[in-house]
């Protein structure tokens, strides 16, 4: 059985940033990619509110949001259907904000050309989908085993979800501490500019998301488990899943 799912475009806010008579546009324009990052991926930021004018809890909601939306992709690549789970959904969210912990860039200076201003963004996206590939599969083969020995027959469907979710959190947890970074990549935004006011595009937003967090690459066993109508069930089906 296969399934596909869509990669982490995470419909990143675009919040304006107003022009001050602090700095120059450059040096604005550069600092607003710098705090817009920040706050999608690693949390509210002084800079951010001060760019854009959005108050704390705005601020804070954002960044609450982009988490959430990559639990859910890690949700369904892994099949843990623990979304809404009250003990694990929190914690799922939680990896969520301990992997884009790792974010890694840099933002070059504003640059103009044909008298558009430009910011070069280098990423290096983080690897933790194919760091822990190989433990992933280990780990969906091993419970495959014991739910065919009926280990887990006693088991509830929530106790039963819990159980693999947990070591499959466990693995993302683990492979958080020590993971490793695609080659960088570099994505160039336009700045556009209103009366005081400037802003990048949703497709330029995209483009910076999708390169967070690299891809999957080929490979013939993909994690993932389907959850059996009834804990009592003698086999789980292993899933072939994509991620963007």
């Amino acid at each position: 059985m296969k399934k596909k799912i869509c990669g982490i475009l995470l419909m990143l806010v675009m919040i304006m940033g107003s022009l001050t008579g602090c700095g120059s546009k450059e040096s604005q324009f550069q600092s607003y990619i710098q705090s817009l990052i920040t706050a999608n991926y690693l949390g509210t930021s002084d800079e951010y509110i001060k760019t854009t004018g959005v108050n704390q809890a705005d601020a804070e909601a954002l960044y609450l949001q982009n988490a959430t939306r990559l639990a859910n992709n890690l949700n369904a690549y892994y099949g843990l259907d623990i979304t809404n789970d009250p003990e694990m959904g929190p914690r799922l969210i939680e990896v969520s904000k301990l992997i884009y912990s790792k974010i890694r860039y840099e933002v070059s200076p504003t640059r103009m050309s044909n008298g558009i201003y430009y910011v070069d963004i280098t990423i290096y996206p983080i690897n933790i989908l194919n760091d822990t590939h190989d433990a992933s599969v280990a780990y969906v083969g091993e419970f495959n085993k014991k739910v065919s020995a009926g280990e887990y027959n006693s088991y509830t469907k929530e106790e039963y979800r819990r159980k693999f979710a947990s070591g499959i959190l466990n693995i993302l947890e683990e492979g958080a501490k020590n993971l490793t970074y695609r080659d960088p990549q570099v994505v160039t935004v336009r700045i556009i500019e209103g009366k005081n006011t400037f802003y990048i595009s949703d497709d330029d937003l995209r483009a910076i998301d999708a390169l967070v967090i690299a891809t999957v690459q080929d490979s013939t066993d993909t994690p993932g488990t389907d959850t059996p109508s009834d804990p009592g069930e003698d086999s789980t089906e292993t899933t072939e899943r994509s991620w963007g």
